[in-house]
């Protein structure tokens, strides 16, 4: 059944969208850019079924570039993309549209995420710290983040970083000549090293100036 658009409404602190109010007393916002692309306009003849589904298809692809977008300015998990959108206003329905779009064209996924993360984060921290990140700052799942983590960082390679930052930290503070032992290895800890490695870099480091 046709119905006609009686009017086009702005909407209070939202710049983005508009409402447009039906003769059978609906009421649906859309996206300003979906009105604009499909020519909607006051005194039009449109059923709102169609209306609606003109709204569902624009919103799901202004989600869609909205998400791409952010995206292309910085690597983002799954979890930071749907959040993202749900902070933007973008419906359920939209939302999943837009994840399960990305995934299928390989621009997100958790594994791939979990990998760069690991690369980027590598030489600044410890394995336990990164995993830590990924499952409570990115939302990674926590499988995929410990395999991850010690898939790419081996124990030697977790050493041999431990050994660098601490020599680094101890050239610094020695100068203070107090507790430096016992700072170092809260150093490695805050940083994210385990415990065993913490123990063996202790073990080469050489604390001359604490004594």
């Amino acid at each position: 059944m046709s119905e006609t658009i009686l009017n086009v409404l702005e909407i209070p602190r939202d710049k983005k969208r508009v409402e447009l109010q039906m003769s059978d007393g609906e009421i649906i916002t859309l996206f300003k850019a979906t009105v604009k692309e499909y020519a909607l306009r006051e005194g039009q003849i449109i059923s709102t079924a169609e209306v609606r589904r003109i709204a569902a298809e624009g919103e799901e692809h202004i989600a869609f570039t909205t998400a791409i977008d952010s995206l292309s300015r910085g690597l983002k998990s799954q979890n930071e993309i749907i959040r993202l959108l749900k902070d933007k206003g973008f419906s359920k329905s939209a939302v999943d549209s837009a994840v399960t779009k990305l995934i299928g064209y390989n621009y997100l996924g958790d594994l791939e995420y979990a990998e760069a993360f690991v690369s980027y984060k590598g030489e600044k921290m410890g394995r336990r710290k990164i995993i830590y990140d990924m499952i409570t700052i990115k939302g990674i799942d926590k499988t995929i983040a410990e395999n991850v983590a010690y898939d790419r960082l081996s124990d030697e390679e977790e050493l041999e970083k431990a050994l660098r930052l601490a020599a680094k930290y101890i050239e610094k503070e020695k100068k203070k000549r107090t507790r430096l032992k016992e700072k170092t290895y809260a150093f490695l800890a805050m940083r994210g090293f385990d415990t065993e490695i913490i123990a063996r870099a202790m073990s080469k480091l050489d604390f001359t100036e604490d004594e």
